[in-house]
Order: C-alpha cells, then sequence, then structure tokens
C-alpha cells in the first residue's frame, strides 16, 4: 500500500520534501522533461531517497496539442497517431525502446505502451494485455518491472456487466499489476458525481484486486477516497491535485485572475479545496477546526500567513498541504478501508452545518454535491463482492 507521487511541471523538489516522505514512488513525465534532464534528475534523487519505486510513463496516448518534451524521447515516432493496433511488430519494437530508456534514465519499471482507442471493446483490452506481455518479456531481462496500461472510459462502467468483462480480460495474464487510468471529459477542480459510473471504477479496482492484481490508480484527486474505499494498493497524484489524463491544462498550472496563480486550501473536513476568500469566511464562522487543520504542517503555515495579513503568496504551501493530506489520508485508509466512509459522512455532516449557519461561499462551484453520490458509489460498488 502507498501513494505515488505524479509527476507534473517543476514538481522534483517536492519528493524529497521533508514531510513528503509518505510517497512509496514516482510515476515519471516525459512531456515535462528531456531524457537527459530526467536522467541528472533522478541520479540526484537516489542520493536523498533510494528507496523510491520509480515509474516511466511512455504518455504514447498523448494527444498532439499536449506533447511538450515527449518528442526528445527515442522511442516516441510521429507515426504513433496512425499506427494500428494490429501491428505487433511496431508495439513490440516500441516496448523495446521504452524498457531502454527507463534503464538509461534510472527507472526500475515501466507501463506498458498505450493509446486511445476509438472504440473501448474487449477487442482492446485483450490488445492493451497482449502489448504489455510483449513489452514484460524484454523489459523482465533487463530487470524492469511492467505495468499494464487500461485506458477505461468511465461512463462504460456504468453499463450492467461491463467492470466484469474488464477485469476478466485484464486478470488473464500473469502480469500482477495495472496502471489504471480512468478517462471522462470532466475539468480539471470540478469533481465527479455520477453515481453509477463510480460505483462501476469501484467495482473494477476491486474485481481487479481481488483476483491478485495491485491496481495503481493514477492521476487521483480528492477522489482517491473511492478508489482507497475499493481496495486500490495504490493511488497517485500530484501538486497541481488536479492532473488529469486528456484534460489539456492537466500538466499546467491553474493560472486564474490575469495569469496570477490561484492558491488552493485542500480541506480534509468538508472534502474540498477552496479559495483565499472563502478560508477566511469558514474561519471566521468556526468552521475551520484549527486544532485538526494544525496536524498538517503546511496548514499550518498558510492560517499564519493569512493571520498576518501580509499578502505573502502561499501557492507553494497550498500544493503542500495537498500532497500531504493524500500521503496521510491514503495511509489512513490503507490500514481501515472503512476510513474512507467516515470521513466522507463527517463531509457530509459538516457541509449540513454550513447550510444551517447561512454561510454562502463566494465560490458557486464548491457545493458539496458530490459527497453523497460517493457514499452511494462506495455502497453500489462494493455490493455482492
Amino acid at each position: 500500500m502507498g501513494a505515488y507521487h505524479q509527476m507534473g511541471h517543476d514538481s522534483w523538489n517536492l519528493v524529497h520534501e521533508k514531510h513528503l516522505h509518505g510517497y512509496e514512488g514516482i510515476v515519471l513525465s516525459p512531456i515535462n522533461n528531456a531524457p537527459e534532464t530526467m536522467a541528472q534528475r533522478i541520479l540526484a534523487l537516489k542520493k536523498k531517497r533510494d528507496d523510491l519505486d520509480i515509474i516511466l510513463d511512455p504518455q504514447l496516448y498523448e494527444p498532439r496539442s499536449n506533447r511538450g518534451q515527449l518528442a526528445s524521447w527515442p522511442y516516441f515516432s510521429t507515426d504513433v497517431d496512425t499506427v494500428n493496433l494490429a501491428n505487433v511488430s511496431w508495439w513490440g519494437e516500441k516496448g523495446q525502446a521504452i524498457v531502454a530508456a527507463a534503464k538509461s534514465v534510472g527507472a526500475n519499471a515501466i507501463c506498458s505502451p498505450a493509446m486511445l482507442p476509438r472504440i473501448y471493446s474487449d477487442d482492446y483490452y485483450r490488445w492493451t494485455v497482449d502489448c504489455a506481455e510483449t513489452t514484460s518479456k524484454h523489459a523482465s531481462k533487463n530487470g524492469i518491472d511492467t505495468l499494464i496500461t487500461s485506458i477505461v472510459r468511465l461512463s462504460e462502467l456504468a453499463q450492467k456487466g461491463r467492470c466484469e468483462a474488464i477485469a476478466s480480460i485484464l486478470t488473464g495474464t500473469d502480469i500482477s499489476r495495472i496502471y489504471l487510468v480512468l478517462s471522462d471529459d470532466l475539468t480539471p477542480r470540478n469533481q465527479r458525481t455520477d453515481v453509477e459510473s463510480l460505483a462501476g471504477a469501484i467495482r473494477l479496482i476491486r474485481l481487479l484486486e481481488d483476483a491478485g492484481t495491485e491496481v495503481l490508480v493514477s492521476f487521483s484527486g480528492l477522489d482517491m477516497l473511492l478508489w482507497k474505499a475499493a481496495g486500490a494498493t495504490h493511488v497517485a497524484s500530484g501538486k497541481f491535485f488536479n492532473l488529469r489524463r486528456f484534460v489539456p491544462g492537466r500538466f499546467e498550472e491553474d493560472n486564474q485572475d490575469g495569469g496570477r496563480v490561484v492558491p488552493y486550501w485542500t480541506d480534509a473536513g468538508l472534502i474540498t479545496w477552496l479559495r483565499e476568500d472563502d478560508i477566511k469566511l469558514l474561519d471566521k464562522n468556526e468552521l475551520i477546526d484549527r486544532t485538526e487543520a494544525s496536524s498538517n504542517p503546511f496548514s499550518k503555515e498558510i492560517l499564519e500567513i493569512l493571520d498576518a495579513g501580509s499578502g505573502e503568496a502561499w501557492v507553494g504551501y497550498g500544493w503542500r498541504q495537498y500532497l500531504y493530506w493524500f500521503q496521510e489520508t491514503e495511509a489512513v485508509i490503507s490500514s481501515d478501508l472503512n476510513a474512507a466512509k467516515t470521513i466522507l459522512k463527517s463531509a457530509d455532516a459538516l457541509w449540513g452545518k454550513k447550510e444551517e449557519t447561512g454561510v454562502y461561499l463566494f465560490d458557486r462551484q464548491n457545493t458539496g454535491d458530490w459527497i453523497r453520490p460517493w457514499l452511494n458509489a462506495i455502497k453500489m460498488g462494493l455490493q455482492d463482492i
């Protein structure tokens, strides 16, 4: 069990941050760093932390508009946009090149190459497994572990029997680790609320784990509560907390207010992200538990800045506060899966208390309307398993 740091733009300094050593590993992002830079960063990192599981995600699925440094990696070629899934030799060569790239930068594991399908059919998932197995044969000879990259359209999981069919295919192999990517079109910082789709995702994770497959759910946010409740061995997130595949801005900073980077507070009570004005509003109405918040060293720093009223920027503290919450909450739920429901029930009660006070948050999107769908999704997803 453990949290993974999903690397994004300029994230390296956070990996060995004093209070953030609860992360078991990192998932590398070729989009953000060229191979030479990546190798240098990993070499320096290993001198400070030599216990990390370092996974290279080749990111061949990324759309043309969002490839960043990807073209500088030797395994990348522009024909990835047109290659046929049935071209076994092409994918085999890519797998070997990815293994070589992983060795050259110092990674000890890779996510199998994957691409976005037009249709998420059973044949696509069978191809996913076949491609991973071909890659794994070469990787194991080089001391590199392989995770099956499984891109799953979240809305599909609402269909009756779909998660069972996908799980059956993904577990029909000796590869025992899966890098699960839940794909949808939700914009960053918004929360997923479709109960049936979320219940399907929870069910899929539990089925995979029950079959002996370790699941690493990529690009998680506050919804990590759901994936951990399902029994996911690992969850990954990054400093921008809204990193999500297939959203164009997922590697970028949340740039608003005339280009100013907007800081967010991760509220462990309400299970939400708050802007500065709303932190002050809730604090004034005694809806932020300062004693509880102080258990997070970065929450304490943020509150001291706001109390001083100096206007000091606290964006970096906000990133660290979130990452600390993520690692600590992951550890709590890993030791007791029911803790996720307890956290959400407490959040539901706190949102109710806020309503009783007549306090209205300035951020109109911040309603807490995802809390009850999440509780229902956990109940539905784990029924009859």
